[in-house]
């Protein structure tokens, strides 16, 4: 059995050794069963370089470049060069368990040995400032294989909330993987993993679960979904707009309200991301009036958002909905700048 590891790799210089280390260490003694995919695109920092130095020095790393890609594009390219039965996904400033090979190998062993080989194995991860702690309080079970009718349960999560979303604590099976559709309109840098994985939930024939922690999570404003980028609520409106289509199908309508709820947050995160960014006051207003008029954050901008919302995304839905959004929100950027620079110069001079 072999497993392709596939990393999308761009402008991750800072990261990208760490990650490959990662898998170097969690391959040990099954180096002739992985093989790892750096798919660089259209990095411009040293990215590209430090592929192709990682890549002379592990037999079983290959690095492709692609050019300027999206993440969705990069990824597609990992699928269809990827040779192993199983396909894992990882982000370029992230990490796997020591164990994850091991542990998924066993699992699909013996599954298969049942004849009933699973074509996802979901597995649970921790963020890396707190590894021993589980990120996701899945339902599912161990020893269980999850198909027809018994999928309405990740039909429901994948709806209503986030726990499902990524792709990176999947291991999926290369015959899957390769009955997804590739659709210009997918092509995304944000929100892509929403879409990938709605439609390989829905396509799968059988799905197993591990209740461990096998994948490290960088989450912070440094990594590399972190700030403020141009395109990030279009391309998460795009994504949407196929979870809205798998829904009418998976309950005709029932998940309707969650789903526009979270795209109520889906706004509240992209301008949260747009105000405490660092761009000059005048592009902000400018850019903040440009997301206001657009006609999905009319439609979803003040509506509902989800309980499970973090206290800073609620903070900053409560300028959104109040009177003068405009000016509240302004003041709040500006409020928060002077408060980083505030923090920052206390740490330059020891304070």
């Amino acid at each position: 059995m072999k497993f392709s590891v596939i990393v999308p790799v761009h402008n991750a210089e800072k990261y990208i050794s760490e990650a490959t280390s990662s898998i170097v260490k969690a391959a040990e003694g099954m180096e002739n069963s992985i093989e790892v995919l750096l798919i660089e695109n259209g990095s411009t920092d040293r990215s590209g370089y430090i592929c192709g130095e990682l890549a002379n020095r592990f037999p079983f790393v290959k690095t492709v470049h692609m050019g300027p890609a999206s993440a969705y594009d990069a990824r597609q390219e990992g699928i269809k060069r990827a040779a192993g039965d199983y396909l894992v996904f990882m982000d370029a400033d992230d990490a796997v368990a020591p164990g994850i090979f091991t542990e998924l190998q066993k699992a699909a062993s013996k599954y298969e040995r049942k004849g009933k080989r699973p074509e996802i194995i979901l597995y649970n991860a921790a963020e890396m400032s707190t590894p021993e702690s589980k990120m996701f309080p899945f339902p599912f079970k161990e020893g269980k294989i999850y198909s027809g009718d018994g999928k309405k349960k990740f039909y429901e999560i994948m709806c209503s909330g986030d726990m499902l979303n990524a792709m990176w604590n999947k291991c999926i099976g290369k015959e899957l993987a390769g009955r997804i559709e590739e659709t210009v309109n997918r092509k995304l840098n944000y929100g892509e993993d929403l879409l990938q994985t709605a439609e390989i939930i829905d396509k799968a024939k059988s799905i197993a679960y591990l209740d461990r922690i096998l994948y490290f999570y960088r989450i912070n404003e440094e990594g590399l979904t972190g700030g403020y980028h141009e395109n990030f609520m279009e391309n998460q409106e795009k994504a949407f707009e196929v979870l809205d289509d798998y829904a009418k199908k998976w309950a005709k309508g029932g998940f309707t309200e969650v789903i526009n709820e979270r795209k109520t947050l889906t706004c509240t995160i992209s301008m949260k991301k747009l105000i405490y960014s660092d761009l000059p006051f005048s592009e902000i207003k400018r850019k903040m009036k440009e997301m206001m008029g657009s006609d999905f954050y009319k439609e979803y901008g003040k509506g509902k958002l989800p309980s499970w919302a973090s206290e800073e995304d609620a903070y900053v839905y409560r300028y959104q909905v109040a009177g003068m959004p405009v000016l509240r929100l302004m003041l709040l950027s500006r409020k928060t700048r002077l408060k980083s620079r505030i923090k920052a110069r206390i740490r330059k001079n020891g304070i």
